[in-house]
Parts: structure tokens; sequence; C-alpha cells
């Protein structure tokens, strides 16, 4: 029987204690490899959190589908540094019977005519026909929407415009209403700037303001009335004041875009220009002159 010498105990108890740490650090270096793969499929403590906040009217577009004209009208005007645009919709309208009932909407699309007549750069001065046939109209609204090049009519009829989010405004008499809640698809948004607010001095956009939804109907679709004449009560319906002819108010709305883009807008003229002015300066129409009713022109601009 061999007899373990002094000398050679202890050189194998330190094989021994190297065996044991190296399958120590073996045991490490898996378990540090099970971390890192677990590590990517833990969820960000904000994902999914911060895109719609459930608030629509904090100042962020509400998130969904891209838009249909595939976003070739977003970047312009935009100061995002070339980020892909924010887009919402389509949404359900609701009360959308009683609205085509209330609001007489049609299936002739609009024919009245379109022009820019504005030349100061970045600014447009735009003119749109609203008389869709007179007093009690034939045509349905005229819809619209916001480009670099100035309003661009979008070719569709009132009960189509309803499930549409191509439209940014649309425009019929002395009515304007813009694409969202019980007007149509999409998330299209106005805030009302102070009271004596000038277009010109509307350089950027104000965090303090509040963007609204069209709402003319309340959840149990009870109709909400202007408390001038009656009809509809729009987003952009305090542009005029009522004396007996419809003056303006030379109110500044900014409205914002589905695309996340903003445009300060003012309505100059509801009639032909020097009908207008009379009726702002007197309260009357001039006697013996054709008004030219339901001829807007508007002015507006991207802000950065």
């Amino acid at each position: 029987m061999m007899i373990q010498s002094d000398e050679t105990m202890p050189r194998r108890s330190g094989q021994q204690g190297l065996w044991v740490l190296a399958a120590v650090a073996m045991s490490l270096v898996l378990l540090a490899s099970c971390g890192d793969d677990d590590e990517p499929n833990d969820p960000s403590p904000d994902s999914g959190t911060q895109v719609d906040g459930g608030v629509t009217d904090s100042g962020t577009p509400d998130s969904g589908t891209g838009s249909e004209d595939g976003g070739t009208e977003t970047d312009a005007g935009t100061g995002d540094g070339g980020t892909t645009p924010q887009t919402c919709g389509p949404s359900e309208v609701i009360c959308k019977e009683q609205s085509i009932d209330k609001l007489d909407l049609l299936t002739v699309v609009s024919t009245g005519n379109m022009s820019e007549e504005g030349t100061t750069s970045g600014e447009f001065l735009s003119y749109v026909d609203a008389r869709a046939g007179g007093l009690t109209p034939t045509m349905s609204y005229t819809y619209v929407r916001f480009t670099p090049q100035g309003l661009q009519r979008v070719q569709i009829d009132d009960q189509a415009a309803l499930g549409s989010t191509e439209w940014d405004l649309a425009f019929r008499r002395y009515t304007m209403r813009v694409n969202s809640g019980t007007s149509g698809a999409s998330c299209v948004s106005v805030a009302q700037t102070a009271e004596g607010t000038t277009f010109a001095s509307v350089t950027s956009v104000d965090t303090a303001w509040t963007f609204n939804k069209e709402a003319w109907y309340d959840n149990a679709c009870t109709f909400i009335a202007d408390d001038v004449l009656g009809g509809a009560l729009t987003q952009l319906g305090s542009y005029f004041r009522y004396e007996g002819c419809l003056a303006m108010t030379g109110k500044v709305f900014v409205i914002r875009l589905a695309d996340g883009r903003h445009v300060k807008f003012e309505v100059v003229s509801y009639y032909e220009p020097s009908v207008q002015t009379a009726c702002n300066d007197t309260g009357s129409l001039p006697s013996g002159t054709p008004s030219g009713s339901g001829q807007f022109r508007v002015k507006w601009a991207f802000l950065p």
C-alpha cells in the first residue's frame, strides 16, 4: 500500500482547488450569459404609455394609421427636422344620421370656384366660393386641405366626407367645419387665440392653447346650436358677429392638422370685400348692391 507523503498531499489539494475555482468561474459566465438573453425582452417602463395618454387636446396629435395622401404634404412647414409626422384616424363619427338631416348633408359634389389671391411669401389669401347653389343649398360643402401651395380641393360629397380623413376644412354658406368629432373621421382641431391677437403676432405654437374637435352633438345626440343664427356650434363659428349682417371679428384661430402641423387662420371676408367693409363699419349691407355672400376670403399660414 502506497502512503501519501506530506509533499504530495498539498500539491493535489492545490490542484483540486484550481478545478473548483474553474468550475465557479464557468458558472458565473453562464449566469451572465442568461441575464443578457433576458434583457432585450424586458418592456421599457414607458413603452406604449405616452403616445395618446387618453388626452386628445393636449397639443399632441393622436396616434394612428398613416394619412391617406402618403405623407407627401407633411414635410413642409413642420420644422420637425425631417422626422416622420404623427397622424390619426380614421375614427367613427357619432350621430351621423342626425347630422345628415340637421345640416342637410348632400351627395352632390360642390363645383364652387377656388383660387389663391395672396402675394405675401409664406402667407396665403384663399378665395372659396361657398354659395353651394343659394340660400337653400343644392350642393355639398366645398372640402379642402392645407398644402404648401395653398388650399387644395378634395373632390368629395358631404356624406362620403363623414368617413374620410383626406380633407381638413369645409365651407358652405356661412358655416365652416373641420374634420373631427361630429364632422368627420380625422382629428383636425382648433384653438382660439386671446381676444385682440393679431395675425402677424402669432409666430409659434403656444403650449397654453387648448385644441378642440367638432362637437355639435353630445353623446345622447342632442343638437348643440350656436347662439347667433341657430346653426351647428362649430369651432370656427366666432369668426363673425351678427348685427344685421355678418361682420368680421378678426378672430385668429390656430388649426392643428392630423399630421401635426399647425396653421394660423383668419377669415377676412364673407361678402365681396367692399360690401364686407361696409358691414364691418355700419352693421348693415349697402343698398342696391349685391352682397356676394358665401364667398370667403381667408388668410392663413403654416406655423413653424
